[in-house]
């Protein structure tokens, strides 16, 4: 499968207020953040998903670019 147009993704509207968030990438759980100075930072997370708190959000709200 193959996408042609590029997808925006809102930052803030994605994070909700919050400073990290975690998305998972097939089985491996990585942690977005948001640094004071509005940098953004994916990290793998060390933590197994099944062992990090989650609350799943809609992930359809994407508008190409």
């Amino acid at each position: 499968m193959q996408c042609l147009d590029l997808r925006r993704i809102n930052v803030e509207e994605w994070m909700q207020g919050c400073k990290k968030v975690i998305i998972q990438h097939g089985s491996r759980p990585y942690v977005l953040t948001i640094t004071r100075r509005g940098k953004l930072i994916l990290t793998a997370a060390d933590t197994p998903l099944t062992r990090l708190p989650s609350k799943p959000i809609n992930s359809g709200n994407h508008e190409p670019v």
